[in-house]
C-alpha cells in the first residue's frame, strides 16, 4: 500500500489489517512518507477506527485508539469505543 487511495480501497474491501499495517508503517517511518503529516495520519486513523467498529472488531478499534497521537482524538475515540462496545477500555 502506497497512498490514500489504496488505503481507502482496502477499507472498502474489508482489508482492515492491511490498512492498519500501512498506517503503522507511516507512523513508524515518517521519512519514508514525507507527504503525510500528523493530521493526515489522524484522519486516516479515524477512518480505520470507524471501519473496525462498524464490524464490531473492538480489539482492532482499540489498537487504533492506542496508536492515536492526538490527545483529543484519542480521548474521543476511547469514549466512543466504550459507548459502542458496552465495555470499559481496559476490558477490551
Amino acid at each position: 500500500m502506497k497512498n490514500t487511495m489504496e488505503f481507502r480501497k482496502a477499507l472498502d474491501k474489508g482489508k482492515l489489517l492491511e490498512a492498519e499495517k500501512f498506517l503503522t508503517d507511516v507512523a513508524v517511518n515518517p521519512e519514508k512518507y514525507p507527504q503525510y503529516d500528523d493530521r493526515w495520519l489522524d484522519d486516516r486513523q479515524r477512518e480505520l477506527f470507524q471501519a473496525f467498529y462498524k464490524v464490531e472488531n473492538w480489539q482492532g478499534a482499540k489498537r487504533v485508539v492506542e496508536a492515536t497521537k492526538d490527545v483529543y482524538s484519542k480521548r474521543g475515540r476511547k469514549a466512543r469505543l466504550e459507548e459502542l462496545s458496552g465495555l470499559k477500555f481496559e476490558e477490551i
